[in-house]
């Protein structure tokens, strides 16, 4: 079954508080195979189940509560003994199950680690001691925000509970909160909502840099578009920062040799997303893709660090030639809505590409280039015109 955390102990607590002790291991012992049954029914059918929920311990607790204790009614976090009991329950279950025919240690059952883990019970009649153990939390500031956002977004709007908790709240980290979303996105009657979560957990585990470019991409869109007020809006509605995330785990796959499932995700993104972006392409970190309707990266196009684009942008080719054929744009570009970049051409750093312009030649860094064709009209107008997103030619030189 799933993963055992915080909020699936919490809510066995509460359960156990309202209904009282009795029968407690044997009550908690049928929780925890439904639970473990819901889980393979969602592994097979790529749904939750309609009873049992999604494999969940706490989607499988009864909704039970005190009498008269209204739903608006505050209740307290249940006592660190309470939780002991929660954890020994279901460490023995993880036991009897694994055959084992003993007691396993709290630390290699339960994955969850954002709190003290309880790692110690005496089992002497009562409880003498729980024992914790501090752990260094990686620093991830940009998860952390994430989640406060969303918490506050379910607070204001709790119509989108759901939504955020399956899609953020749900998660232990943004890479495993972007899994779901990939498949949640890309799944269709051909390729399941389970087959495509996997291939993005083994895209995110076996390389670290899509994280880290993940995370680079999200203060980019915040930084960048006057729309963007909060770290949770590319995660869960911007098309352009999804696309790209998409792309990236399509492009981990063409480079392990499985094109044919890299070929699927750039269909499936260019179905959902409206963007086009061919595994084969390199694409840097730091990519904000505003609006992101109409954009199309060909083959062998590369895209550095830091570029911003607008939507119906293309990175083409000129022709129907073979071999090296696309734009190579350096770091800090800033393309606008509709610019066309065709040919092996290079885009030099921290251009600016006007809008609707169509570029056939060399760009050299720090310029300025507009018309049809493009030509040079000024300075970049600043050091980083991806980041100052300022479309305005403001004289030639």
């Amino acid at each position: 079954m799933r993963p055992v955390l915080w909020i699936d102990l919490q809510a066995l607590t509460r359960w156990r508080d309202a209904t009282g002790g009795q029968d407690w291991a044997d009550r908690v012992r049928r929780l925890m195979d439904c639970a473990h049954a819901a889980d393979i029914y969602r592994k097979r059918t790529g749904r939750a189940h309609p009873v049992l929920g999604d494999g969940t311990l706490a989607s499988a607790l009864p909704r039970v509560r005190r009498e008269g204790d209204g739903a608006d009614r505050p209740r307290p976090p249940p006592s660190l003994a309470a939780m002991a009991d929660a954890i020994g329950a279901v460490v023995e279950w993880k036991a009897r199950r694994a055959g084992s025919g003993g007691t396993v240690p709290a630390s290699q059952q339960f994955i969850s680690r954002r709190k003290a883990r309880l790692v110690e019970r005496r089992f002497d009649g009562g409880l003498d001691m729980a024992e914790t153990k501090p752990q260094l939390a990686k620093v991830d500031p940009v998860w952390t925000r994430i989640r406060d956002e969303a918490r506050a977004a379910v607070r204001d709007e709790p119509l989108l509970g759901g939504l955020i908790h399956s899609g953020v709240l749900h998660h232990p980290s943004l890479e495993r909160a972007l899994s779901y979303r990939f498949s949640m996105k890309l799944a269709s009657g051909e390729m399941s909502e389970q087959i495509l979560r996997e291939i993005a957990d083994e895209a995110f585990a076996d390389d670290g840099w899509l994280g880290e470019a993940a995370r680079a991409d999200v203060v980019a869109v915040y930084d960048r578009d006057p729309a963007c007020h909060r770290f949770l809006q590319p995660i869960l509605f911007f098309k352009g920062y999804q696309a790209v995330q998409a792309y990236r785990i399509g492009h981990w796959l063409w480079t392990r040799g499985r094109k044919d499932m890299a070929y699927f995700v750039q269909m499936r993104v260019s179905e959902v997303f409206g963007v086009d972006i061919h595994p084969n392409a390199r694409i840097g970190k730091g990519i904000m893709i505003d609006h992101a309707h109409s954009i199309v990266i060909g083959e062998t196009a590369v895209v550095g660090d830091n570029v911003s684009m607008l939507h119906s942008v293309t990175l083409g080719g000129t022709g129907k030639e073979d071999g090296d054929r696309h734009p190579k744009i350096a770091d800090g570009v800033m393309i606008g809505a509709g610019a066309k970049i065709l040919g092996n051409i290079q885009v030099g750093q921290c251009s600016r590409i006007a809008a609707g312009s169509v570029v056939l030649s060399d760009v050299p860094r720090n310029t300025t280039v507009a018309g049809v064709p493009a030509k040079v009209v000024g300075q970049a107008g600043c050091d980083q015109p991806s980041q100052t997103m300022d479309q305005l030619i403001h004289g030639a030189d």
